[in-house]
């Protein structure tokens, strides 16, 4: 079932990015801190296929108005995986001021690990177009859109090694103002000013650009990356594709989204994207065969009532250049000592 995995972590993959935030919550009902939504009489549900005639028209459009409720303290999510007893819960716990720019804790927590972003809303919108049009494109014609990025382990590398890529993973970075996490019972933080300006000036290299599609080439072929791409072109004319407006049960709740789904003689896949979830979009997914069946679903969620696990401020705060600098100086020694051996 790896060409299905590899085809439905793609689809998935882009759902997550496939939506940014609105500027209002017009539409989409109160949720209490118990998941259960406040408003009565739920639509119900729909399920008409996009035509795939006006799928090019529609793509973007469609996505694009799958929008999450804005950022706001209080907000959380759960999801659980197959019968894993551990879950990830996704919240905002606090604002903070940074760089003249008021900023949102966002936490995430597993069972044995927590860990808080600082995140400029308006930095992670601007870096969410970018993936919200390269969505759009894909559900409009899924085949060509692999054909022409995926036939080849170059054409991947390429792919996500390109200026624009690259700009949209720097967006994104840049929204990014500071992490904090717990060590030896102590909270530390990381400042990470500087950082992207630091990997922009990096990104703009040439040599950077050959050596990142070396180690991603390198990387994907020792896993059978190559193969299981020619597998997945030679059978493209076996997946179906389908983009369907659906009404799904979410933790109790009925909520009204988008499906994406895949069919094939070895298995099928869907992933269902949602503006009336907080923080992140995807409600369900699922990838299943003959013999086997995984999937990850929303259990909880809620606009209010998120709990701050690491309270107070951090006993330390590092600058993550220190870092970097660090790690440069380092690797600048060994390429000198390396050449001086040689002579």
């Amino acid at each position: 079932m790896s060409r299905l995995f590899f085809v439905a972590a793609m689809i998935i993959g882009l759902a997550f990015f496939g939506c940014g935030e609105q500027a209002d919550e017009a539409g989409n009902g109160d949720v209490a801190d118990t998941g259960e939504d406040s408003s009565e009489g739920a639509d119900d549900a729909r399920s008409d296929v996009i035509d795939e005639g006006d799928a090019e028209d529609q793509g973007i459009a469609a996505i694009s108005g799958l929008d999450t409720p804005e950022m706001a303290v209080g907000q959380w999510i759960e999801y659980s995986a197959d019968d894993m007893l551990e879950t990830l819960t996704i919240s905002v716990v606090g604002t903070e001021t940074n760089q003249g720019t008021e900023c949102y804790w966002v936490q995430i927590s597993v069972p044995d690990f927590v860990g808080q972003l600082l995140i400029d809303p308006e930095g992670i919108e601007t870096a969410m177009e970018g993936y919200e049009q390269q969505f759009g494109t894909f559900v409009a014609d899924p085949a060509a859109y692999i054909r022409e990025n995926m036939s080849d382990t170059g054409g991947m590398a390429d792919m996500f090694s390109n200026k624009e890529n690259m700009d949209m993973a720097l967006e994104f970075i840049k929204a990014i103002r500071m992490i904090k996490f717990e060590q030896q019972g102590m909270i530390m933080a990381i400042d990470l000013v500087g950082v992207p300006e630091f990997l922009e000036e990096m990104m703009d290299d040439p040599a950077f650009k050959d050596q990142f599609q070396q180690g991603f080439a390198q990387g994907f072929n020792a896993e059978g990356g190559q193969d299981n791409l020619n597998a997945i072109i030679s059978e493209l004319d076996d997946l179906q594709f389908s983009m369907t407006e659906t009404g799904v049960d979410v933790a109790g709740n009925r909520v009204q989204g988008i499906e994406f789904a895949l069919k094939h003689p070895e298995g099928e896949a869907e992933a269902v994207i949602t503006s009336e979830l907080p923080l992140i979009p995807l409600a369900y997914a699922k990838v299943s065969d003959d013999t086997e069946t995984h999937f990850i679903e929303v259990i909880g969620y809620g606009f209010s009532g998120a709990e701050d696990l690491l309270p107070g401020e951090p006993a330390q705060t590092i600058p993550a250049m220190m870092f970097l600098q660090g790690m440069m100086s380092q690797m600048g020694d060994m390429d000198g000592g390396q050449a001086r051996g040689m002579n």
